[in-house]
C-alpha cells in the first residue's frame, strides 16, 4: 500500500474517532427533578371571592 493511502486512512480513522467522541458527549443530560413541597398557605387571608355569572360589557 502506498504511503499516501496510509496517511489518508490514518486521517480518516482519526476523524472517525473524533466524531465518535463528540457524539458521545452530546448526550442530553437528564431533566432536573422538581420537588413538590405540597400546598402552601396564601400570603393574605382569603375571605370572600366574587364570582361573575354573566358577561360584563366594556366601559
Amino acid at each position: 500500500m502506498p504511503a499516501s493511502r496510509l496517511i489518508i486512512l490514518g486521517v480518516a480513522v482519526a476523524a472517525a474517532g473524533g466524531a465518535g467522541y463528540v457524539a458521545k458527549n452530546m448526550v442530553a443530560a437528564p431533566p432536573p427533578q422538581i420537588v413538590d413541597s405540597g400546598p402552601e398557605t396564601p400570603a393574605i387571608a382569603l375571605q370572600d371571592v366574587l364570582v361573575l355569572s354573566g358577561d360584563v360589557p366594556m366601559g
